[in-house]
C-alpha cells in the first residue's frame, strides 16, 4: 500500500493545496494535544520549564496561522508545505530538548513529518529533512534539561515513560492514518476519472474511425448520385409521356436529391448553434416531418401543458434524435411514444417502443460500442452516434427493458435558455 502510494503521489500534484490544508489541520490537533499533555502534566505535580515549553507551541500555533492564511490568499503550496513540516521537525525538537531530550518517548513524533515530505515532495528535501530529524535526534542524547523526575521514585519514572510512549505511538498512528487515508482516497477518485477519461478516448477513437469512413464514402459516392441525377433527368425528358413512369422517375429524382443534401451536410460538418426556438413546438414540427418519411410508423408525441419554454438547440442534437426514433421505430414493431418533460430545467424525452428487448450484455454496452443490430441492414452504430453526441452536448443517454415490454430510451439534455 505504501508503495503505491509513494510511487503515484507525484500524480497529486493538482491536489497540494489540499494536502497542505490537512496537514495544517493535524496541526492544530497536535498542538491541542499538545497543551492538554501540557495540562496533564501540570496537574500531577511534574516539574518542567512551562515557559519555555509554551513558547515552543505558542511559536508553531501563529506559524501555522500564518502558513494557513498566506495559502488562503493563494501562495504556492509547495514552499508553505516544506516550511511547514520544517516548522513541525524544530518545535518538536524543542520541546524535547526542554523535557529530557532523547529519554523523552516523544520522538516517535519525528516520523510523521518525514512521511509526509516524502510523500507530497519527493527527492531533495525529503531526504534532507530525513537526516536533520536524524541529526536532532542524535544530539538531543547530549544537549537537553534534565528529565523532571531523575533522581525520584525510579519505578514511578519508568510507567511515565512508558505511557508516554503509548500516547506518542497513538498520536504517530492517527496522523499517519489520517493522512495516508485522504491520500488513498484521492489516488482511488484519480484512477476512477483516468478510467473514465481512457473509456472517453476509446469512444472517441471510434467515432473518429466511423468519420473518417463516412467521409471517404462521401467523396466516393458524390459522383454515383451527380451521374444518376442527370440520367433520370434525362429519362424525365425522353419518357414525359408515359405519366407512370414518370411519377416514378420523380421519386427517384427526390430520393437522390435526399441523398446529396445528406452528403451535403455531412461535408460542411456540424452547423453553428441557431437562433432560440419554442422547444416544443419545434419537436413537434421535426416530428411532423419524420412522420411524412415514415408514413408506415405510428408516432404518439405527448408534451407538457403550459408555457413552451424558448431555447437553443445544437444542431447536432438532430441526428442523434433521430437515430433513437428510427432505431425505436424498427425494433418496435411499427409503433412507438416520444414522451417529453421538463424537469429540474432539463429536456426529458421518453422515447418508447412496445416490441424487443436488450441483453443485458447489449444494455452494459450500449453506447460504448457498436451493436450487434437486428436490422437488415443495420450496422448498430446509431446508439453509440447518439450517445456520443449527446454526451458532447453534456446530455445522458440510458436504456432499459420495459416490464410489460419493449425498450426505454431516455435522453436528458441541458438547455440554455433566452436571456
Amino acid at each position: 500500500m505504501l508503495a503505491q502510494l509513494f510511487s503515484s503521489s507525484s500524480r497529486l500534484v493538482a491536489d497540494l493545496p489540499d494536502a497542505v490544508r490537512l496537514i495544517a489541520r493535524l496541526r492544530w490537533l497536535m498542538l491541542a494535544a499538545g497543551g492538554l499533555l501540557l495540562l496533564l502534566c501540570w496537574l500531577t505535580g511534574l516539574a518542567l520549564p512551562w515557559l519555555l515549553l509554551l513558547q515552543a507551541l505558542a511559536t508553531l500555533a501563529l506559524f501555522n496561522g500564518v502558513l494557513s492564511k498566506r495559502l488562503l490568499h493563494g501562495s504556492p503550496a509547495l514552499p508553505l508545505l516544506r516550511l511547514g513540516l520544517l516548522a513541525d521537525v524544530l518545535a518538536l525538537t524543542e520541546c524535547m530538548a526542554f523535557s529530557g531530550g532523547a529519554a523523552n518517548p516523544l520522538a516517535s513524533l519525528y516520523l510523521p513529518p518525514v512521511l509526509f515530505a516524502a510523500l507530497l515532495s519527493p527527492g531533495l528535501f525529503a531526504w534532507g529533512l530525513s537526516l536533520l530529524s536524524m541529526l536532532a535526534y542524535a544530539a538531543l542524547f547530549g544537549w537537553h534539561l534534565p528529565w523532571p523526575l531523575q533522581g525520584s521514585d525510579a519505578a514511578y519514572a519508568f510507567s511515565l515513560h512508558l505511557v508516554g510512549m503509548w500516547l506518542t505511538f497513538a498520536l504517530s498512528a492517527l496522523l499517519i492514518t489520517s493522512f495516508v487515508s485522504w491520500l488513498a482516497r484521492q489516488l482511488a477518485a484519480r484512477e476512477a476519472a483516468l478510467a473514465a477519461a481512457r473509456e472517453t478516448q476509446l469512444r472517441d477513437e471510434q467515432l473518429l474511425a466511423v468519420g473518417m469512413q463516412a467521409a471517404g464514402a462521401a467523396h466516393s459516392l458524390s459522383t454515383p448520385i451527380n451521374t444518376l441525377t442527370l440520367l433520370v433527368d434525362d429519362m424525365l425528358q425522353q419518357h414525359a409521356a408515359d405519366q407512370p413512369l414518370c411519377e416514378d422517375l420523380q421519386l427517384m429524382r427526390a430520393q437522390l436529391g435526399s441523398c446529396a443534401q445528406a452528403l451535403t451536410r455531412l461535408k460542411q460538418g456540424i452547423q453553428p448553434q441557431g437562433a432560440t426556438i419554442a422547444l416544443f413546438a419545434t419537436l413537434a414540427q421535426q416530428l411532423s416531418g419524420w412522420r411524412s418519411l415514415r408514413p408506415d410508423v405510428r408516432l404518439e408525441w405527448q408534451a407538457p401543458a403550459g408555457a413552451d419554454p424558448l431555447v437553443r438547440l445544437d444542431a447536432a442534437f438532430w441526428p442523434a434524435f433521430f437515430n433513437l426514433i428510427n432505431n425505436a421505430a424498427e425494433a418496435g414493431g411499427g409503433e412507438l411514444t416520444v414522451i417529453a418533460s421538463l424537469p429540474e430545467g432539463q429536456l426529458q424525452l421518453d422515447i418508447i417502443n412496445r416490441e424487443g428487448c436488450l441483453s443485458a450484455q447489449q444494455l452494459q454496452r450500449a453506447g460504448l460500442a457498436p451493436q450487434d443490430s437486428d436490422k437488415p441492414a443495420g450496422m448498430g452504430l446509431g446508439v453509440m452516434l447518439s450517445h456520443a453526441t449527446l454526451a458532447r452536448l453534456g446530455g445522458t443517454l440510458t436504456l432499459d427493458n420495459r416490464a410489460e415490454g419493449g425498450v426505454h430510451a431516455c435522453v436528458r439534455l441541458p438547455l440554455q435558455g433566452e436571456a
